[in-house]
């Protein structure tokens, strides 16, 4: 089809409406975006700056009133010390004044300043010291509300801000024997620069009372005006809410705004910005938006109107040569005048017949050489096949290498447990034998040396005699009666002995008969059937401090037991649950070594009942555990120890056994040299069979 003018004419028309009316949509959406985009924005910048500079008061004046509240308690020979601890360089606080009466104008008893801020404002200790107390603070309201923070700025002098509270003495049976008020005097300096480095926002801070504390403008906190008539310091003392936004008069005149409250209600932080300086930019953004579409708009109409008439010559050949490529004519070209568009997409359509072409000549060819190819890539087909299945069987067999390795890890894991209690207990056995001047036996040997002697010098009527002496040991007997008395007590300490010895030699084969077990189950390769029986878990857990008091005595570690479950009956396999217990209490012993010289190590294990389970804590106050380790404690080989003293199978097993009776085990918490946590969950025993009578 051939276009004409009166065609073209439309087209530019349609056209330019279109783009105009294109433009106009998408300036009033771009504004509309602008402006919520920025409100949003404002919004959340001033509640960021209002929050952050709340949270950053309420920290400064926390720590301040405790500090304080100590100081004022302590004795006078302590304060000079503390006073030199709070007033450092790096400290906020840089005065501190005590007055012991409470009467409005009272001096104080004590002031202590810090001597570098002293330099830095080139202020003398004595007109400094003079200076506040010239300055009064408001002590009927620090009585009445018990703290209060006032603008404490000296007229020569730096801003400050003044924080007192009262301190309350008294004796041993809590009756108030005399009353202190306490003040500390903290320096603006750091929320001077945070409000002033605030461009779009106007923010200050301000007491309950309205006094300004903390203004960008440095006058306004030296002349200590007040805001009370400022409706935003109103609608943030009224306010219910901690941290609020506002939009006050939307238009020209509108303000954005936010106010928070902090310490109690003693300190409110308001930030507003001009709703015209905040959408001047937007404004400037759509006037230039504008203008550059109107000219886009023109240049566009112009350069369609001028191209349009060549561009229709060139497109009719291109329409016909096309046509007679599709009815199959692929020797047909295309020539073409001029230098536009249309000369590339000639060039390619001469390109694309001549390819089309090529590939219909070297479709034909490829059609009688396909049968060949086809046979000969059947054959490498099959040869591929068999070479995956020689991988395939090469891949089976590393995987059961790769299997034996696990096992035989979890095997010298599990024993070494046991293996480790049961050498330390054969270590302490073998010290009361190869230290015999620790029993009885010296004793023993002593009277019958005497005996032997005496028989030897006179015979019997001489051991007689000699047993008729009076005793210098025991006064009231002789020394037959004495030595009586000694081979008693040697009989009661080597009957003694014996019985620690039975117990020491049935330890060592019960740990003996735990390492046959766990290597019987393993020989089977997981698939030993657990002995889950009921069990006072505390019997249990006895068991398991007893099994492992030797090595933490050796260490000289603490073992503490708190049983504070009133339910403590279990359905569990007794050997796994020792197995994962004494992993637990091993890993401890761990964390408090690499704490040794420390004083104060201990484990702590706790028993309580929650939600129908025996929670099992085990804690110590160890080195504890590094927060980049803490997602990795259940992985299987991760671990924190060398080759020699961990695998990293430990807990992994440990969760195994746990979540076969129907309990787990997780982390809870770690602060190091203070506290880390695990926790075993274990159902109760009615609890067991009723989900077993569910099921």
């Amino acid at each position: 089809m051939r276009f004409n003018w009166s065609i073209r004419s439309k087209f530019l028309f349609v056209m330019t409406g279109l783009l105009g009316l294109g433009l106009g949509v998408y300036l009033a959406m771009a504004v509309t975006s602008f402006k919520s985009d920025k409100t949003q924005l404002v919004f959340d910048l001033t509640r960021s700056q209002v929050s952050n500079l709340t949270s950053e008061l309420e920290t400064q004046f926390s720590g301040a009133s405790e500090k304080l509240k100590v100081f004022a308690m302590l004795p006078s020979s302590l304060q000079n010390k503390m006073a030199e601890d709070l007033l450092t360089e790096s400290s906020a606080v840089v005065a501190i004044s005590l007055y012991k009466s409470t009467v409005a104008g009272a001096r104080p008893e004590k002031i202590f300043h810090q001597d570098r801020f002293l330099e830095t404002y080139g202020l003398t200790p004595e007109s400094f010291d003079r200076a506040l107390v010239e300055n009064a603070i408001p002590v009927n309201e620090i009585l009445h509300n018990g703290e209060d923070i006032w603008n404490a700025s000296l007229a020569s002098g730096p801003p400050l801000i003044g924080y007192g509270r009262l301190v309350v003495m008294q004796d041993s049976k809590g009756v108030p024997v005399e009353q202190w008020v306490v003040v500390g005097y903290v320096k603006l300096d750091r929320f001077l620069k945070s409000v002033s480095m605030v461009s779009l926002s106007e923010i200050f801070v301000s007491n309950r009372r309205g006094e300004v504390l903390v203004h960008p403008d440095a006058k306004w906190v030296i002349t200590k005006p007040k805001v009370t008539s400022d409706p935003l310091f109103m609608e943030a003392v009224e306010s219910k809410t901690r941290l609020s936004v506002v939009h006050r008069d939307a238009g020209p005149n509108g303000v954005l705004a936010a106010f928070a409250n902090g310490f109690n209600g003693q300190i409110y932080v308001v930030a507003k910005a001009s709703e015209k300086q905040v959408f001047k930019v937007v404004q400037d953004l759509s006037i230039r938006t504008a203008l550059f579409g109107l000219l886009v708009l023109t240049l566009v109409i112009l350069a369609s109107f001028l191209v349009s008439r060549s561009l229709t010559e060139n497109i009719d050949i291109l329409t016909d040569r096309m046509e007679s490529a599709a009815r199959g004519d692929l020797s047909t070209r295309i020539k073409l005048k001029g230098s536009d568009e249309t000369i590339i997409l000639a060039n390619t359509f001469n390109q694309m017949i001549g390819d089309l072409k090529e590939s219909r000549d070297a479709l034909e060819t490829m059609n009688r050489e396909l049968d060949g190819k086809v046979k000969e890539r059947t054959v490498q087909l099959e040869e591929q096949h068999r070479k995956v299945k020689e991988i395939q069987e090469a891949l089976v067999h590393t995987t059961r290498l790769a299997s034996v390795g696990e096992i035989a890890g979890r095997t010298a894991h599990e024993v070494l447990n046991p293996l480790t209690i049961l050498l330390t207990r054969v270590g302490l056995m073998l010290k009361r034998v190869v230290r015999p001047e620790e029993t009885s036996l010296p004793l023993l040997e002593e009277i019958r040396q005497a005996w032997n002697k005496d028989y030897k010098l006179g015979g019997f009527p001489k051991l007689l005699k000699n047993w008729e002496d009076k005793s210098s040991v025991y006064p009231g007997k002789n020394l037959f009666e004495e030595d009586l008395e000694n081979i008693s007590r040697c009989a009661s300490e080597i009957q003694e002995q014996d019985k620690n010895l039975v117990k020491d030699i049935q330890f060592v084969k019960e740990e003996g008969e735990r390492i046959g077990k766990i290597i019987n189950n393993m020989r089977r390769m997981g698939h030993s059937k657990s002995e889950f029986r009921s069990h006072s878990v505390h019997a249990v857990l006895t068991d398991c401090c007893h099994i492992m008091n030797d090595m933490f005595h050796t260490k000289g570690f603490k073992i503490e037991q708190q049983f504070e479950a009133s339910q403590y009956q279990c359905l569990v396999d007794r050997d796994e649950l020792i197995q994962a217990l004494t992993n637990l209490m091993r890993n401890s012993l761990h964390a408090l070594e690499e704490a040794q010289g420390i004083p104060g190590r201990q484990l702590v294990m706790r028993t309580y009942n929650k939600n129908g389970q025996l929670c099992i804590d085990v804690e110590d106050n160890g080195v504890g555990v590094q927060t980049e380790h803490q997602s990795k404690l259940f992985e299987a080989s991760f671990t924190t120890k060398s080759h020699d003293e961990g695998t990293g199978l430990g807990l992994g097993i440990a969760r195994r056994f746990v979540r076969g009776s129907g309990g787990d085990i997780e982390f809870v918490s770690s602060s190091p040299l203070e506290k880390t946590i695990f926790r075993i969950r274990l159902p109760l025993e009615a609890a067991a069979s009723n989900e077993g009578a569910v099921a």
